[in-house]
């Protein structure tokens, strides 16, 4: 990433485009047809430090779906019983219906810079909702509630399941980001030219990182262009204008 660009906060800046055939084209799982399913519980990483669009790029660690799908990290699905999504919701929805689960403990140490972890779960049209600033970095100082931690268990075990046993995630859908970089940074290779048949991203004025949210034939035309999406190392394209960008990608949910 680019210095200018690091210093972007990859939230505040950056244009939506849904391009494309409609979401039903990723909802193969949808119980009533022409409608994606819903997502039951979604675990989540927000915040931290980190460079400029990686948290528009970041998959949610896992999503439930209504249909006993789950998928993680917008990579791998696993489909489980009625009964044990069941355990799942009731077990979610006792946690964060409760405020006091995601309250720190007074005098508990802070650890700048990491992401906020955030649990979200829906039940009989109510949403429950809880924050955790660096659950996971502050467990060995028990800084949250104890059943803040249980069901953190309970999530990464069902994760680690579905990356262990899961089958690969492939809609014709995917999330593109594209960061500007600075004219005055040298490149040590050619730069290849914007991939034909993917949307040109159209970025705002005084903004260095674009969200497109792309489908079908456009989706198609990502993959072939960047196979192997890798979270490090950004690919460097040349837009129309003679702008470079860097971008990335991974593969929408069925409820984006």
């Amino acid at each position: 990433m680019n210095r200018r660009s690091l210093l972007v906060a990859a939230g505040a800046v950056g244009v939506t485009a849904a391009v494309g055939g409609a979401a039903a084209a990723i909802a193969a799982d949808d119980p009533e047809a022409g409608r994606p399913p819903r997502p039951m519980l979604t675990w989540e990483l927000v915040g931290g430090f980190v460079p400029a669009g990686w948290t528009m790029l970041r998959a949610p660690k896992l999503v439930a779906y209504d249909d006993g799908v789950l998928i993680a990290d917008a990579a791998r699905r696993l489909r489980i019983g009625q009964g044990e999504l069941r355990s799942l919701r009731n077990h979610a929805t006792t946690v964060l219906r409760d405020p006091a689960n995601g309250r720190r403990r007074p005098g508990a140490p802070i650890i700048a810079d990491v992401p906020s972890t955030v649990f979200t779960a829906r039940t009989n049209g109510r949403k429950f909702s809880l924050s955790f600033e660096g659950l996971e970095e502050t467990r060995r100082d028990h800084v949250y509630p104890t059943p803040a931690y249980a069901l953190l268990d309970h999530l990464a075990q069902l994760r680690d399941r579905v990356n262990r046993g899961g089958s690969p995630w492939r809609p014709d859908a995917v999330r593109l980001i594209a960061n500007l970089i600075d004219a005055a940074q040298p490149t040590s290779a050619p730069v290849p030219a914007w991939p034909a048949g993917v949307p040109v991203p159209q970025f705002r004025k005084d903004s260095y990182v674009v969200q497109l949210d792309l489908r079908d034939r456009a989706a198609r035309a990502v993959i072939r262009a960047m196979p192997h999406p890798d979270q490090a190392q950004w690919p460097v394209f040349r837009l129309p204008d003679n702008r470079r960008v860097q971008v990335n990608w991974r593969y929408l949910l069925p409820h984006e």
